[in-house]
This record gives C-alpha cells, structure tokens and sequence, in this order.
C-alpha cells in the first residue's frame, strides 16, 4: 500500500527539545508524525556547534536538573526508553554553582541546609534575614512536581496547598522578596545571580519561579549529560524515526492552515502542503499565533492577549577555545559578579538589566558595549569540564568554555535595520563587528576571573548575539515568554490552545523554560492529543516506546545523527548517522 506523504497524524513545527519530545511521545503511540525543523540541525537552543575541527560548543543545555532515578528527567526519557541511553555525570555536590565576586566565593551545594551555612558564612551579620528568606524559599520550591503543578489549576492550586503561608510570596517578584526580608544590596546581587539563566530581571520574576528553579537542582541534582548536549535531540530523533515518524530539516513552515476553525495542516515555503488534524507549535509563541496561524483565525481574547506578551531577554552567548587542561578542573559552573559598585544600593541593582538590556535601546552602542562589558554578570560553563570523556570538547589539554549574559533585543542599540536582520547582511556590519568584539572582551573577563591568567592561553573567539540567535532558530529569546507574574503559573499558556487541533510545546509553555521545562511541554503537548495522563502512565511503569526498535545509536556522533534529514528520512536512515 502507497502512503501518501501529504497525509500525517500530527505535524510538529520546530525541533527544539519540546517539539522533540511531543514527536517522540506521538510516534511511538502510534501516531504517524512528521517533525518540521528550519535549521539543518534538530534541538533548538539545545544543539551544539563545533569550530575547526577542536572545539565543540554548548548554545543553551549547559546543565540539567532531577535526573536520578526518581528525577523528572528521568521520567520524561523512561516514557520512551531512553532512561539507559542517556547517562548523566552529576556536577559537584558541594557546589554545583559557584558564584564569584571581587573576594568573594559562594559555593551553592546540593542541600538546601548546607546552602543556608554558605550563605552564614558569607554573610554573618544576616544570619535572620538569610534564615527567612531560605525558610520561603526553600518552602516555596520543595516538594513540588513541576511536570503535574504546571499541568492544570488543579496542580497549580496544590503547589499553594504546599507552600503553606510562604504560597503569598509565589508570584510576588524576587526582588521584593529579598528586600523583604531585609538583605543587605551585596547579599541581594549575590542571591540574584539566577536572573540570567532564567532571563528575567530580579524585578520581575516571580519568587515561586526561582523557589523552583533551585530546588530542581538543590533537591535533585546538577547533571550534564555524557557525551554532550546534542545526544538529547539524537535519541529523541531515534525514537521518532524507528517508531514510524518522518524528520524534515530545512523544511521552514509559512503557515498553520485553519478552515472553519480547525487546523488542517500546514504550508511551507516553497509551497508544498502537508496535512494534518493536528500541530504541535514548538518555535517562538508570537510568531506562532500572529505569522503562522495569522489574527483572522485568533478568538479576541487571545488575540489581545497574544499583543500584550511580552518575551524574555535575549541571552549573548561567547565562546572560547582555550590551550588549558580543563578536565580536572572543579565540576562546576560559576557565576561571575564583576565589581560590587552597583550594591550600592538596592535602586543601583535594579538599574543593572534595564540600562544594559531591557532599557538599552535609546544608548550610544559603543558606550552601551562598554558599560555591559563593564557590569554585566555573566555565566562561566565548560562542557570539557563537565564532561571530560568527550573528546569532541577540545583536544587532550585544551578546553572549551562558554559564557551566557544577557543582552538588548535586536534593535537601534545594535545598529540593526529590519531588513538587515532577515537577509543576515547584519553581520558584515563594521560597527556590528566592533559591539561584538567590546562584548567578547567583556565576557572574557569573567572567564579571566575563572581561571586566572587564561587570557594569552585563548586560541579560539566567537560571539553569538540575539541577531545570531534569530537567524538560526528564529527567535531571540531562549526563554520564551518572560518570566512575570502576569506570564507565570497559571496564567502562562499550556497545551491546548482555543483553536482545535493546535497544540503548544517550548519555553512559552507552563513547564518552560529550560531544559526539562522544554521536554516536559513535549510530552503533555502529547498526552493532550492522546487524552492520556502520560505523566501518570509513567510513574505507573508505562513505557510507550519499544526498546528493540532504537537503533544503534550509542557510540555515534549525536551532532551527525542530528542532521542532515532530507525530504524522506524515516527509519531506515536512523541509528548511525
């Protein structure tokens, strides 16, 4: 019998981990499943990329949350038998982030009790503000399942239920939170650090984000896991093609097609038609709603709420090839704090992400790169660190490094025109050129602070802007919708959306973002075409995919099985690619 390859079960647009996930989940129910991806390379902010033949670099996995044996993580590969094809290396316990100032040293632990000591240690003269706030925090956090809270009211109400009296401070801001609490500015910078890697302002996101995003890994383990970031989105891929779906890179998607209020499928932009009674959109929220499915087919209410979205931050992300033996290093990234001048005051530190960010547009470029090189914290990760089995990393000796900040939405402060944004000329830009060299510099100065006197050892150099991160993904933000309390919890999107047949995954969603935020969506955007609770099948033993399918993936190049897929690839191009 001819298949027609116009026909599918359900078409997922966008091969971040989210679309992924809803892929793997759908085929290996027996769903007939397309996955759609515009780049030549699946898994999003998740994938990797590798220069000159020696380093490979991490764009946005850089550690993961929950993946013992009872872990969320876990769970998620489990539904699909990837629990034994993916190993974790855990980071270390005694301090898994480290966060770095001028004389100063946090070790952040896999404990909440020994934290609290850290923070005493370093702030003695706080001890009762420092025992109330963890006592919110950690009450806030604990105990919480992120995959079944986020699900429904129902689990939002019972995250309340568990907070107990610390439930009034969830969605009150963090910065009000330690101000509340009677922090002195230093011990507010210092315990603000977390707002890069969620990319929102101390100010804006909710305590109950960041109660849970430390107790992800304070309760259940810093992981990373072997063989680098990308062999996520390779198993995910092998699962999908062994269990009957198709994976199409390159194939960018114009449009959901809606016909009396149904999506029927897609068309891409060359035109082909490809249908369906049900999409899963796992790129850029906005552009889902407002590009693809287009406001003709929004309800009001949505369309009005789609307009007042506001996205999260965009991250710069810098990179570094270093002749440096950083496998015996501390397992450990660091979070890098280059003076204290802005803990002058708390109004000072709550100027930090507006001037260098969110506020920037209206500054001299030139004199905004400085000031960010000069203020801005950022991120210190090393895949060769925390994995140093991998030798794709760097060559034996040498190390890669990778340093998040965040930085301004394309616009006047980077001298981007529109136009220059969608045919990529940006790049060729003299003055582009210089923003990003100040940044580099900048962000090499934290990496300096890591490992003193690395400077002279730097033999590779590479910045990626939020124009790069448009180019390649087609947004530019990593995170999603941003993290306020008028976009968390209960009033973040979920699955279903009103437009039947249109289902969400990614960062946007109320799992995201992150990592495990990302394959979470995936599979309740799945159990929701389903009408299944996978999440509970899980718990209770099921495991939908069927092992003796995978193929032989294990001892391949996830980066080469990630890539690559032409109009056809199905199963017989999966396991070693």
């Amino acid at each position: 019998m001819t298949v027609d390859e116009s026909r599918w079960d359900a078409i997922v647009v966008g091969a971040g981990l989210g679309g992924l996930s809803s892929a793997a989940y759908l085929a290996a129910a027996g769903q007939r499943t397309l996955l759609l991806e515009r780049y030549k390379v699946l898994g999003g902010f998740s994938h990797v990329f590798r220069r000159q033949g020696k380093w490979e670099f991490d764009i946005g996995l850089h550690y993961i949350g929950d993946c013992g044996p009872d872990g969320l993580t876990s769970r998620v590969l489990r539904g699909l038998a990837l629990e034994e094809r993916i190993n974790f290396r855990r980071l270390d316990r005694d301090g898994y982030d480290i966060v770095l100032g001028p004389d100063f040293e946090l070790k952040i632990p896999q404990d909440w009790d020994a934290y609290l000591d850290n923070l005493i240690a370093a702030f003695p003269k706080e001890e009762r503000a420092l025992r109330r706030y963890i006592s919110i925090v950690r009450r806030l956090g604990s105990g919480v399942d992120r995959s079944r809270a986020s699900a429904s009211l129902r689990g939002e109400f019972g995250a309340w239920r568990h907070a107990g009296a610390a439930a009034a401070w969830r969605y009150v801001p963090h910065g009000a939170l330690l101000t509340a609490c009677g922090l002195s500015p230093r011990a507010i910078q210092v315990l603000s650090q977390y707002a890069g890697a969620y990319a929102s302002a101390p100010t804006a996101a909710p305590s109950g984000l960041h109660a849970g995003f430390m107790d992800t890994f304070i309760s259940g383990g810093a992981w990373y896991p072997e063989g680098g970031a990308q062999s996520l989105a390779a198993n995910f891929a092998d699962v999908i093609l062994t269990h009957g779906g198709e994976i199409r890179t390159g194939a960018s998607v114009a449009e959901i097609r809606i016909e009396g209020g149904q999506v029927c499928g897609v068309r891409l932009e060359d035109g082909e038609i490809l249908h369906a009674p049900v999409v899963v959109s796992d790129i850029d929220i906005k552009k889902t709603y407002l590009d693809l499915v287009g406001r003709d087919h929004l309800p009001w209410r949505l369309a009005r709420r789609v307009n007042r979205w506001k996205m999260a931050t965009p991250y710069l992300g810098t990179y570094f090839g270093l002749e440096l033996d950083l496998r015996q290093q501390r397992n450990a990234n660091y979070y890098v704090i280059p003076s204290w001048e802005d803990a002058t005051s708390v109004r000072n530190l709550s100027r930090i992400i507006p001037d260098l960010a969110t506020d920037a547009q209206r500054r001299v470029p030139e004199e905004w790169a400085r000031d960010h090189a000069a203020r801005m914290p950022g991120m210190v990760f090393s895949g060769t660190t925390r994995d140093p089995g991998n030798s794709r990393s760097a060559p034996p000796g040498w190390g890669a490094v990778e340093v998040l900040s965040i930085v301004p939405p394309v616009g006047p402060v980077w001298g981007i025109e529109p136009e220059e944004l969608a045919d990529g000329s940006y790049s060729r830009s003299g003055r582009y050129q210089e923003l990003k060299e100040i940044l580099i510099e900048g962000m090499l100065d934290r990496v300096e602070r890591v490992y003193p006197g690395v400077r002279p050892l730097v033999r590779f150099r590479e910045a990626a802007t939020a124009a790069t991160h448009y180019r390649y993904t087609g947004t530019q933000s990593a995170a999603g919708l941003q993290l306020r309390p008028s976009q968390f919890g209960m009033f973040r999107p979920r699955s279903a959306t009103p437009i039947r047949g249109l289902f969400l995954a990614g960062a946007s969603t109320a799992w995201g973002p992150g990592t495990l935020g990302a394959m979470l969506s995936g599979m309740h955007a799945a159990g929701a075409i389903l009408g299944r609770d996978l999440d509970a099948e899980i718990q209770a033993g099921l495991v939908l995919a069927d092992r003796g399918r995978l193929g032989a993936y294990r001892d391949a190049d996830p980066l080469r099985a990630s890539r690559g897929f032409g109009r056809a690839v199905t199963e017989s191009a999966s396991g070693i690619r």
